[in-house]
């Protein structure tokens, strides 16, 4: 059997992270934009945060276009894009062309780790293939080096101050998350990933996709607060009093169902912040709080606003009363305004 062969959209952090452990099993090809493949070309130095250990990735290949791999058949894509540059002109065309590659192939699946309220639909009708072909996952923390998070003192600062990114795993031996809705696919995508030897695929229940939302507006709350350590949130505020109300709203809305109104019955502040201190824990000697204030802070900040500013058209059009949302939504854009 020859070797799957996977196309990773985006050679950025999550893209490095992640292809570096596909690599064991696969032929690793990186999609970036026209006039970035110097940029990222091999060999890329990756450090983990857990073992610190620096790793060397250099058996991969960049390319610029599709056109420049016509014909080939791949394994599976994994598209890095966040949700907000999926759903942008740039991204659309990316997307694009991305299915007309794979479109006729049909064993050729795709998994994503945006974020967005009908996201999976715009991923199927852009790429024009079946919903049955996406896969949604989420990636271990990772980043590119940047004053911002600082170094762990468990760190050998000589390796990190190699490093082109540098990375976190989920928990004990979590590389990526995958929302285990298509069984069949989720064990074609440990078949290659697993063989790394040193991480695996995290399966999470299917829910996992919908309720996603509610770690949304934990992530813009924390934004507007300006992300202090989660356990130093006051509990007591006016934040924290409406990202309880939010999470209510949220799962109220007719998209959850039965499953969201229970849900949202649960989900109180006790539940709530447990939420995060899991895998704040769980990332560690990371920094969780200063990686959030750099990715969602910084790099990805607008797929979260964007993602709970469309559930608001969404209750508005339900006539389910989002107020606490959508306060949370002004008064994020009007900090990404200053």
């Amino acid at each position: 059997m020859p070797t799957p062969k996977v196309l990773i959209v985006g050679c950025g952090a999550v893209g490095l992270s992640q292809g570096f452990h596909f690599s064991t099993g696969a032929e690793i090809t990186y999609l970036v934009r026209p006039g970035r493949s110097a940029a990222f070309a091999p060999p890329k130095r990756l450090y983990d945060y857990k073992t610190d250990k620096l790793h060397t990735f250099e058996n991969y290949r960049v390319i610029e276009s599709t056109t420049d791999v016509a014909g080939e058949e791949f394994y599976c894509v994994f598209d890095t894009l966040d949700g907000h540059t999926a759903q942008s002109e740039g991204g659309v065309a990316t997307l694009k062309s991305v299915g007309d590659l794979i479109r006729n192939a049909p064993k050729t699946f795709v998994i994503y780790d945006a974020v967005g309220a009908d996201i999976e639909q715009h991923y199927a009708s852009t790429m024009g293939i079946s919903k049955e072909r996406l896969v949604l996952a989420f990636s271990m923390l990772a980043h590119q080096p940047t004053p911002m998070i600082s170094i762990p003192p468990t760190a050998n600062r000589d390796l990190v101050a190699q490093a082109d990114m540098l990375y976190s795993h989920l928990g004990a031996d979590g590389g990526l998350a995958v929302v285990n809705k298509n069984g069949e696919l989720t064990k074609k995508i440990e078949a290659v990933y697993n063989q790394n030897g040193r991480l695996k695929i995290q399966r999470q229940p299917a829910i996992v996709g919908d309720i996603v939302m509610i770690a949304m507006v934990q992530l813009v709350v924390w934004h507007i607060e300006g992300w202090p350590e989660w356990s130093r949130l006051p509990r007591s505020g006016e934040s924290w009093t409406l990202l309880i109300r939010a999470q209510k709203e949220i799962l109220s809305l007719p998209r959850f169902g039965w499953t969201g109104w229970i849900l949202s019955w649960f989900l109180g502040s006790w539940v709530t912040a447990k939420m995060i201190e899991f895998p704040a824990k769980g990332a560690s000697p990371l920094a969780y709080h200063e990686f959030n204030a750099f990715h969602h802070g910084g790099k990805v900040v607008q797929q979260d606003v964007q993602a709970l500013e469309d559930l608001v058209a969404q209750g508005e059009k339900a006539k389910v009363k989002m107020d606490a949302t959508q306060e949370i939504c002004r008064q994020a854009r009007k900090k990404l305004e200053k």
